[in-house]
């Protein structure tokens, strides 16, 4: 049974797991190795004690999955959030993008955030259609983001508003 449920302390290891893997494949993620696990690390514990959007994908209580949005940590900027998100290569193309977007979204009125925020790289076509449908639009491109293996990788930045503040 596949479910999507809010950030929880004790999804923390399972999410740490499916980031992981998500950044080994290389492709999708900023990093392709992540530093050590720190279990003091605040990142998704503050999500949980601020009510920030942070959903996984759970298949058989497993975390296949993960999507969160964190404001920018400048208080002038705290009303972008960035988004962050990821699913296991064998639970693509099943709509759990679509429905982790959906929960973060559906979060948003309940931060003091006003717009989401992402970058892409323009080689994930699936990932910018996913976006574009949610209403995401482009504002810009960082060329020359990434390098690995001697191959260049261009960002396409994309921002939707969720607010009418926005």
């Amino acid at each position: 049974m596949i479910e999507i449920a809010q950030m929880r302390e004790d999804l923390i290891l399972g999410w740490r797991a499916a980031c992981e893997a998500v950044a080994s494949e290389r492709v999708y993620l900023g990093r392709v190795t992540l530093p050590p696990f720190d279990p003091n690390n605040p990142f998704q514990r503050n999500h949980i004690r601020k009510d920030w959007p942070s959903y996984v994908v759970l298949d058989r209580d497993a975390v296949v999955g993960w999507a969160d949005v964190t404001p920018v940590d400048i208080p002038e900027c705290a009303h972008r959030g960035i988004l962050g998100m990821g699913l296991l290569a064998s639970h693509r193309g099943m709509r759990l993008g679509s429905r982790l977007l959906e929960a973060c979204i559906a979060h948003m009125p309940r931060t003091q955030m006003s717009k989401i925020e992402l970058s892409v790289y323009s080689s994930n076509t699936a990932a910018i259609a996913l976006y574009r449908r949610f209403g995401f639009t482009e504002f810009g491109m960082v060329r020359d983001h990434r390098r690995l293996d001697g191959v260049s990788y261009d960002a396409l930045l994309m921002e939707l508003a969720t607010s009418s503040d926005a």
